[in-house]
């Protein structure tokens, strides 16, 4: 039997992950749909791939607020966990009635790692893998052929952090110190450890089945880049020492 090509919906094509994604995927001889804000601009450049161009903005606000910092959290909240949640609700009911599908979600080193002054996204990949882990558990029940994914990358050579909207300080106390952040990650743009390259190869080796995926089951979560999987196994492993050292307290609360 000849093997199906997939359709690929992938949302921020505009560069890094979602451009490569386009392009990868198009050599491959996969069907694309490439999506991003003003795409008829910012999409221009994956036109001659032969994907099709979709204009789609995933948070798509209705109108304009006065920034604040609920605000800010709350947009957010809108592009990082609800328009990966927006997308699946829109696609699901069509990939269930197929009963077969992958479902892969960009997550982050941050969705177990926080760090000061990066509260937003901390906060956005760590609800985005609780939310799409309880799925996944109901999707094992009630559609079996859907595999989900979350891919959980460190530091990669992407625009990504050269795109950080930083907020001003709103309490001069914490000026200088937001302030050796901001001139931290700025020295390490253009060296950080990761080829975005490598990480897209291999993230569709995990959905085909294929190269480093072959004949393995490929778990809910997949950590990729030294650094980031570096800080997962030690969140875990600090964990697992917590667990280990208040055993006797945390049982202590049970009844009698």
């Amino acid at each position: 039997m000849a093997e199906t090509k997939k359709t690929w919906l992938i949302t921020g094509c505009s560069s890094g992950f979602g451009e490569l994604f386009v392009r990868k995927l198009r050599v491959l001889g996969e069907n694309v749909i490439a999506t991003g804000r003003n795409a008829k601009v910012k999409l221009a450049h994956l036109e001659d791939t032969g994907a099709t161009i979709l204009d789609l903005d995933v948070a798509a606000p209705a109108d304009k607020i006065e920034a604040t910092m609920q605000q800010e959290l709350e947009d957010i909240f809108k592009t990082n966990f609800h328009g990966p949640l927006n997308i699946t609700r829109a696609l699901l009911p069509k990939i269930r009635a197929r009963g077969t599908g992958t479902l892969l979600y960009m997550s982050s080193q941050a969705g177990w790692h926080a760090q000061p002054t990066a509260t937003g996204y901390c906060a956005t990949k760590h609800a985005l893998e609780a939310a799409v882990e309880c799925m996944s558990q109901e999707l094992a029940t009630f559609a079996p052929g859907i595999r989900v994914h979350l891919i959980e990358p460190g530091y990669f050579r992407t625009p990504a952090f050269g795109n950080i909207n930083y907020v001003p300080p709103r309490n001069q106390e914490f000026a200088e110190y937001n302030a050796a952040v901001r001139a931290g990650i700025e020295s390490q743009l253009g060296k950080e450890p990761g080829d975005p390259d490598k990480a897209v190869s291999i993230m569709i080796d995990l959905v085909n089945g294929t190269g480093v995926a072959a004949g393995k089951e490929v778990p809910l979560r997949v950590p990729l880049g030294s650094d980031g999987w570096g800080r997962i196994k030690a969140k875990c492993e600090k964990m697992l020492e917590i667990c280990q050292d208040w055993e006797e307290v945390a049982k202590s609360t049970d009844h009698a």
